[in-house]
């Protein structure tokens, strides 16, 4: 088996349909396509069965209890069988026939490649088609978690987005993480191999007032989970060696605003490798920069973090338009 579909379900009958449709369109066929449903009280289970009465790859079960986002996520990858995962989150859907074939194919071509991800794309209410403007290739993994940390976002973007090795996620997703709980993996799994990225519009996530992502916002269960992130890695001396200035003072700016005194063990050991020099010098760029960085958003042109390019020297640095990509 190639590729394991993996579809987390609760309560995902407004959007289920148009999934499970992007998933069955597929040009690629060596897959199997697992459905998690983590006990929803609306339609969706009755939905599931219709499909999976049209195609045999479709293998669907309901969790004895109701496991939460981390718990389904990892119900699923511990019934994969594939050699690549690819999830698709209900509310979420490919836009590609060959989305799928594309991005295994891009594994099949990389053996340092871990994770694959492709252009970003939103779709919502108030959102846009977004881009990443980036080339087509291998970048180093390490380097796109510290350029991630040096814009405090997730380039890599959600799960829809991606394609990973099996072999790479035995730890499975960290349960300690509900809205960063893609980007921790993210972070895991490039700490094991290289990034590859298609500059394709293969697939996109959604945004609307009922997902998970905003319910959490809202009740506010994610939001120590930036100091709980930087507290994880910042423990690491491949990050402590790898941090540049434009990081450090990334996330001292955002700790400091965000959680306050909470921070002050990080922070404090984040000025030992930050001079109050500088830090100055640092402020003064961001604050400089903050009224360009704006227009140049309104007008949709990307901003440029450090290069992440592994292999072939004439590839143009990885960019990121700041507004596109998922915020932590």
């Amino acid at each position: 088996m190639k590729v394991s579909v993996l579809v987390p379900v609760c309560n995902s009958e407004m959007f289920l349909d148009e999934c499970l449709e992007s998933i069955l369109a597929q040009d690629f066929e060596d897959m199997e396509i697992l459905i998690a449903d983590d006990n929803s009280t609306d339609g969706s289970l009755a939905l599931v069965e219709r499909y999976a009465a049209r195609d045999s790859r479709i293998k669907w079960w309901k969790n004895p209890g109701n496991l939460g986002l981390a718990g389904n996520h990892n119900a699923c990858l511990r019934q994969a069988r594939g050699e690549y995962v690819k999830f698709i989150h209900a509310d979420d859907k490919l836009l590609s026939t060959s989305a799928i074939r594309h991005m295994a194919a891009a594994l099949d071509e990389n053996p340092s490649a871990v994770l694959v991800g492709c252009q970003q794309h939103l779709t919502g209410v108030k959102s846009s088609p977004t881009i990443l403007a980036q080339k087509s290739g291998v970048y180093d993994g390490r380097q796109m978690i510290v350029a991630s940390l040096e814009h405090n976002t997730n380039l890599i973007g959600q799960p829809t987005l991606t394609l990973f090795r099996r072999s790479a996620t035995k730890r499975g997703f960290d349960d300690r993480f509900v809205g960063h709980l893609d980007f921790e993996m993210w972070c895991h799994l490039l700490e094991q191999g290289d990034f590859f990225y298609l500059a394709e519009t293969l697939a996109t996530w959604r945004v609307h007032k009922t997902q998970q992502t905003a319910k959490n916002r809202t009740d506010g269960s994610s939001h120590r989970e930036h100091l709980l992130l930087m507290e994880t890695y910042f423990a690491k001396p491949w990050l402590k060696n790898a941090a540049t200035p434009q990081m450090l003072f990334a996330q001292i700016y955002h700790l400091q605003k965000k959680y306050g005194r909470q921070a002050d063990h990080l922070i404090a050991a984040m000025m030992t490798q930050l001079s109050s020099h500088r830090f100055a010098w640092q402020w003064l760029k961001h604050k400089g920069s903050r009224p360009f960085q704006k227009i140049l958003r309104r007008c949709g042109f990307p901003l440029n973090p450090a290069s992440c390019r592994r292999q072939s020297r004439e590839m143009k640095p990885a960019n990121s338009n700041r507004r596109l990509a998922q915020d932590f």
